[in-house]
């Protein structure tokens, strides 16, 4: 069992009764962890696939069933129905976001604009901009809203963390991961993922402090939420999926066999089922983890090419995927419950 190292950082102060001695973080310049270039698939996908504009990667669905999907190229967010994958709307952003998330079960959106350091908050049903936070850093790539309000936006092209409040940027912390990718939130914390092969850092949303960190996998991308104070992370590097407990201290629950470079990640909270896309197999794996430390792989389901990312449609428990090959071919599956694992 793993437990995490707390780190001191300049201005932070780290929980009662840490190691005083800081974790040591990479310093060269290697490659970051990236997904798979996926060739063509070898099996159909299965499901509904629908052209939802050019790239599509980042991917939500709220409780209402309207989803969301960032586009470039023209850079924008399409809006549509997860059930169907009929279009509903286009909003254009100023630049493209890479991932999007959920404030709450049905938006506002949250969406990082990595070429003009921006964070738009964007209302899922009518996609009003409601909200833009400049300054958010250099590529800012992910960003979780905490349970304290404070949301944690990764400085991928920076390093560390910014946290944003009531449409402004509240503070920032340059220290931890070299290069920030996905992070999820716990509660008041944010699990940060460094793609620099640093591991899980965990900052408190209430007191804008980096609270923990710990090493886990070979190298990490992206996070994601599960029931109670868990987290999974992907190690896309590594070939796996991490469950862990975040109290703020890291300790690993679970460690998922995901051959193929795993890379997006999306949780069914009413299923308890953990989807993965392996993007060098273009598949997505279900994951039962009802018991998170006995998961259960139910099944590997084919894709459309390049499935960077997967969200759920928490009502009927069906799933979306977003597919590019970089070549002009780019998608969206919806693939049904009863298509995605036995009985």
């Amino acid at each position: 069992m793993r437990t995490s190292l707390c780190v001191l950082a300049i201005g932070c102060s780290v929980a009662a009764g840490c190691a005083s001695q800081p974790q040591p973080v990479t310093t060269t310049h290697a490659p970051p962890a990236e997904p798979a270039r996926a060739g063509p698939p070898t099996a159909a996908p299965v499901g509904i696939v629908v052209p939802l504009g050019n790239a599509p990667e980042g991917v939500v669905v709220g409780t209402s069933g309207i989803a969301a999907v960032a586009v470039r190229d023209p850079n924008g967010i399409v809006l549509f129905d997860a059930a169907t994958g009929r279009e509903r709307q286009r909003i254009p952003t100023p630049s493209a976001a890479r991932h999007l998330s959920l404030a709450g079960p049905d938006g506002p959106v949250l969406a990082p604009l990595e070429g003009t350091a921006e964070l738009l908050e964007l209302n899922l049903i009518d996609g009003r901009i409601t909200t833009t936070v400049t300054g958010v850093g250099r590529q800012p790539h992910d960003a979780a809203a905490t349970a304290s309000g404070t949301i944690v936006v990764t400085n991928e092209g920076g390093g560390g963390v910014l946290f944003v409040r009531d449409g402004r940027v509240v503070g920032s912390l340059p220290a931890g991961p070299p290069q920030p990718g996905g992070v999820a939130a716990v509660g008041n914390y944010a699990a940060v993922a460094d793609v620099q092969g640093n591991g899980v850092w965990v900052y408190d949303g209430s007191t804008r402090q980096l609270v923990s960190q710990a090493p886990v996998g070979a190298k990490l991308t992206h996070a994601v939420s599960l029931s109670g104070d868990l987290a999974a992370f992907a190690d896309t590097d590594g070939g796996a999926v991490y469950i862990e407990h975040v109290d703020p201290k890291v300790s690993q629950v679970a460690r998922i066999d995901a051959p193929g470079k795993p890379y997006g990640l999306a949780y069914d909270a009413r299923r308890h089922r953990l989807y993965i896309t392996l993007t060098e197999r273009n598949a997505v794996r279900v994951v039962d983890v009802a018991d998170p430390a006995a998961s259960r792989n139910l099944a590997d389901v084919a894709t459309v090419r390049q499935p960077n990312s997967v969200a759920v449609e928490p009502n009927s428990g069906a799933i979306v995927v977003t597919g590019s090959d970089g070549g002009g071919s780019s998608s969206v599956q919806i693939i049904g419950p009863e298509q995605l694992a036995p009985g």
